[in-house]
């Protein structure tokens, strides 16, 4: 049985992620260097609560590592004509560019293990808390990579163009991060990092948030990435030429 497309064409960018050195740097170690920076604070002030630290890993992976490294990726392959290629070679849109983007969201997954671990294994009391925050953030995550990949001219300018929309989602988190969670609005969750922060507390349990607020903020992350696809789907370009 023949595997789907977006499979093959994950496979064969994670084969060449594993070949690139300042991918992997840039990818990879960067942003697990600051998830652990943050385990190590948390570990010698505890003033952050579990939740709230892990939903600061989270953005900074899905800043990072989905993200600006999708965005870089995307811009790589348009430059060098495989998107172009992919497309017609009978695989989808969806396909194409699922493909391009999912190593990125299997390394951020590699990476919050690690986090996890390096943390002390705690595990959440509300799994599903974490997990919507994961899934759903790198769904607006990878929106906005496929957009900011449309004016994005060149790979070695997607640290430039990515850097408004990954400070503005670091800068929610850490604002929802500061704020007690029941002082948190409705408005904050419209920066997904705060969302994604917000979220991830109700799976520790912390105070001042309950199932309803965990939702709210759900929400937000899943208005967010409907809001942005449509300008994805326009904005998306396949050909290296300007």
């Amino acid at each position: 049985m023949r595997a789907p497309a977006w499979a093959l064409i994950a496979g064969a960018e994670l084969r060449m992620l594993s070949r690139s050195v300042p991918a992997l740097v840039m990818g990879a170690v960067l942003p697990a260097a600051l998830g652990l920076l943050i385990v190590w604070a948390e570990h010698d002030t505890g003033r952050a609560g579990r939740g709230t630290a892990t939903g600061l890993q989270l953005a900074v992976l899905l800043a990072l590592t989905t993200y600006t490294a999708g965005t870089t990726t995307l811009v790589a392959r348009r430059s060098q004509s495989v998107l172009k290629r992919l497309r017609v070679s009978g695989a989808s849109d969806t396909a194409v560019l699922t493909g391009v983007l999912l190593p990125s969201a299997l390394l951020m997954l590699l990476q919050g293990a690690v986090m996890v671990v390096a943390g002390g294994g705690q595990l959440p009391g509300h799994a599903w808390a974490p997990i919507i925050a994961f899934a759903a953030g790198i769904l607006v995550a990878g929106v906005f990579a496929v957009v900011t990949s449309a004016w994005t001219p060149a790979p070695e300018l997607a640290q430039l163009t990515t850097a408004p929309l990954a400070l503005a989602f670091l800068g929610g988190a850490f604002w929802a991060a500061r704020t007690p969670a029941s002082e948190v609005e409705w408005w904050m969750l419209a920066l997904p990092g705060a969302a994604v922060t917000q979220l991830t507390r109700l799976g520790w349990d912390e105070p001042g948030i309950g199932t309803a607020g965990g939702l709210a903020a759900a929400s937000a992350l899943v208005i967010a990435a409907a809001a942005v696809a449509p300008l994805a789907v326009r904005a998306v370009r396949w050909d290296p030429r300007p």
